[in-house]
């Protein structure tokens, strides 16, 4: 049995359509970072980046949303794996942990049967279809946030603390 992780971290994950201008209106697709970024007027260098933001969002407030079955779904060709890569030299840090806290995150809150897959009654595909299943309902949930965040203040966003403070709201 192919280790679950480098199973799941191959795959890559989708978000609604309806999101779509939250990417390009937050995130650079082909990353950007430094002034570049701040330059292009973006919060996040990667789409990858946001994507992790609005995860755990969604995960920290429970705002577990399921993507409508008749949205279309997109990605940005990106798969897990490779998010944080350092293939060029940054002063971004890898992205593993970040990528291993997703993953145990996403088995706790998934309900699959790992003794089940363990003896072999479950296929590793249906469990990995769960965890994806799982974290884009999450990110949607958190992207959800954001846009209504943005809806009611346009202008939310342009404090340099402003996702910091949404993330800190959650336990006020």
């Amino acid at each position: 049995m192919k280790n679950l992780f480098d199973k799941w971290k191959t795959k890559i994950p989708k978000y609604s359509v309806t999101h779509k201008n939250l990417f390009i209106s937050l995130s650079q697709k082909f990353g950007a970072e430094g002034e570049k970024k701040i330059n292009l007027g973006k919060h996040f260098s990667t789409n990858y980046e946001l994507y992790t933001y609005a995860f755990f969002l969604g995960l920290y407030r429970n705002e577990l949303v399921s993507i409508p079955d008749e949205e279309k779904k997109i990605d940005f060709s990106h798969h897990i794996q490779y998010w944080g890569s350092k293939t060029t030299i940054s002063l971004r840090k890898d992205f593993t942990t970040l990528q291993e806290n997703m993953f145990m995150a996403l088995v706790v809150k998934s309900d699959i049967d790992i003794i089940g897959l363990e003896k072999g009654e479950i296929e590793e595909d249906i469990i990995i279809k769960k965890l994806i299943h799982t974290m884009e309902s999450y990110t949607n949930g958190g992207l959800i946030l954001i846009k209504e965040k943005l809806e009611e203040n346009p202008n939310y966003f342009l404090q340099p603390t402003s996702f910091l403070n949404m993330i800190l709201e959650i336990n006020t």
